[in-house]
């Protein structure tokens, strides 16, 4: 009778070795595969996040433009941060997010708001909404957008000019995740 499996032989010849495993080249050339797909990966991730971040900011300063454009034509005049958290409204925003309003008049205001994951400030001017981060305003004649170089939205001229009977309100207040905080965003 013979046995059912062949027992087991040395390996001697070289040839032998062909399926023991995979070369060091072999390796590295996956690992250089895998670094390349994930230097591809990492900026695309943290864009998205990025982006994520600033739907989060337009969002929360349209409610709160709501709230302000509201309180605003009941009392014939745009308020404050400050005028409307004294008016019982309560105001909210995401987990990230700090808004302001930075100007107010009879006829128009401006919000600004940002987060900390809204990417760097190109244009410098967050400093006057004291922040370092991008910055996203809203008027009642204008969407929310993006602050840039060349439209700096209703931020457009501060501190030097404000639109005619403007109050420069920045300081007065602004929102976080926890609600309404004396002060500058900081």
């Amino acid at each position: 009778m013979r046995p059912l499996h062949h027992p087991r032989r040395r390996c001697t010849d070289l040839d032998d070795l062909d399926d023991q495993g995979f070369t060091l080249v072999e390796l590295l050339v996956v690992m250089v595969i895998i670094g390349v797909l994930a230097a591809i990966a990492v900026p695309v991730f943290l864009g998205q996040r990025q982006k994520a971040q600033e739907t989060a900011v337009r969002s929360d300063l349209r409610n709160i433009a709501a709230q302000v454009h509201a309180k605003g034509l009941a009392d014939g005049k745009y308020p404050s941060a400050q005028q409307l958290n004294d008016a019982g409204v309560v105001l909210k925003t995401s987990a990230t997010v700090r808004a302001t309003v930075v100007w107010t008049s009879a006829t128009d205001f401006c919000l600004a708001g940002t987060s900390s994951g809204a990417g760097p400030d190109p244009t410098g001017l967050a400093q006057q909404v004291g922040v370092s981060t991008r910055i996203i305003v809203v008027s009642a004649s204008r969407g929310a957008t993006p602050v840039t170089t060349a439209d700096r939205g209703c931020l457009a001229g501060l501190p030097a000019s404000l639109p005619p009977g403007a109050e420069l309100t920045v300081d007065k207040g602004h929102w976080t995740s926890a609600g309404f905080r004396n002060g500058m965003i900081s």
